[in-house]
């Protein structure tokens, strides 16, 4: 799946998640919203950062550390959506999508080793970053 695919896919879930439902405990405010997972939105950014540089030392044990690190924290990063606010949402659900793409592609070509797998990672981790930038700005736009 490449990032328009990815995009496509983020901007159908957040008119379908415009559309109603939600779970009872759902947070309701960007205040409560921020409150339950702004730590983990944090800790993916920093995440994301650590891979990207990771990546360029070219040390597989390393790059493959730091990218099931990744992995982890944006599983706890998914956990945030569905966002209240229906711009966001589809912000960030565009940009985690990204990391999923970047990371899985840097974490199958470490194991390779597949030198142009992480290459294509590199790339992908440096586009979801840019998306990173965008939900974070959408984020502290939120009012």
């Amino acid at each position: 799946m490449n990032l328009r695919h990815v995009a496509a896919a983020a901007v159908v879930a957040a008119a379908l998640g415009a559309c109603g439902g939600g779970s009872s405990g759902a947070p309701s405010s960007k205040a409560e919203w921020t409150d339950r997972n702004g730590d983990a939105i944090a800790t993916l950014n920093t995440d994301l950062d650590t891979a990207r540089t990771t990546l360029s030392s070219l040390q597989r044990p390393d790059i493959l550390g730091s990218c099931n690190q990744l992995r982890d924290s944006l599983g706890e990063a998914r956990k945030a959506l569905p966002v209240p606010d229906p711009t966001v949402d589809a912000a960030l659900t565009t940009a985690l999508d990204a990391v999923a793409v970047g990371t899985e592609d840097c974490i199958q070509g470490a194991r390779g080793p597949d030198i142009p797998q992480l290459e294509r990672s590199f790339r992908e981790l440096r586009e979801a970053h840019t998306l990173m930038d965008v939900a974070n700005r959408s984020i502290a736009s939120w009012t």
